[in-house]
């Protein structure tokens, strides 16, 4: 077996060791938490969309743009002038309801590759309802007509990150939410946990 030269190795390390400094770098997108809003806006290229109270939270910067090649508007809450929550919602409409298990199931893979394994798998069915077949069109026509919310949760030492797939009420959301682990009062993961459980 041939050795690999010393000027290669460290050439090798030196890389991996930038990119693993890269991702701890950065909470969501080109951020860390506890940002204020003027030092999260110098990170996004365009104009914000709106800037809005929007309780629990005492500002939210939205914008748009692409996640993983997906249309998306790019959310930033903050609390005490701090980001403490940041996400986007895919904005992507279709008229064949398995393309937003297809999505959300794209997204699933991405986040796992950054994030690893889940902590949390979950399709929650509504009362009454049960899960039959289990294909995309199935799953799709489930959560377009109300029937099922699709949600994944991942968490790192400062991030908690939610993938959710959910309809009825016309509108079919793909949203990928993440939360500073220590700055968020994560009244919104309180709320959606109350909601699931009622739901």
């Amino acid at each position: 077996m041939k050795k690999l030269p010393l000027s290669l190795a460290v050439i090798i390390l030196a890389a991996l060791t930038a990119h693993a400094q890269k991702d701890a770098s950065h909470d969501f997108r080109n951020t860390r938490w506890g940002m204020s809003p003027a030092q999260v806006k110098l990170t996004e290229n365009g104009k914000p969309v709106s800037e809005t109270e929007l309780p629990p939270y005492d500002l939210a910067i939205s914008y748009k743009g692409k996640y993983e090649g997906l249309d998306a508007e790019i959310g930033y809450m903050f609390t005490k002038d701090k980001l403490v929550l940041g996400g986007y919602a895919v904005t992507n409409k279709y008229e064949d309801p398995a393309q937003y298990v297809k999505d959300y199931q794209k997204l699933k893979g991405v986040l796992t590759t950054e994030y690893g394994a889940p902590v949390r798998d979950d399709k929650v069915w509504s009362p009454g309802e049960k899960e039959g077949e289990t294909t995309e069109q199935a799953y799709g026509k489930a959560v377009t007509e109300g029937k099922l919310v699709m949600q994944t949760a991942w968490t790192s030492p400062e991030t908690q990150v939610f993938l959710t797939l959910e309809g009825g009420n016309v509108n079919t959301i793909l949203s990928v939410l993440y939360y500073s682990s220590k700055l968020n009062p994560r009244i919104e993961e309180q709320r959606l946990k109350q909601e699931l459980e009622k739901f």
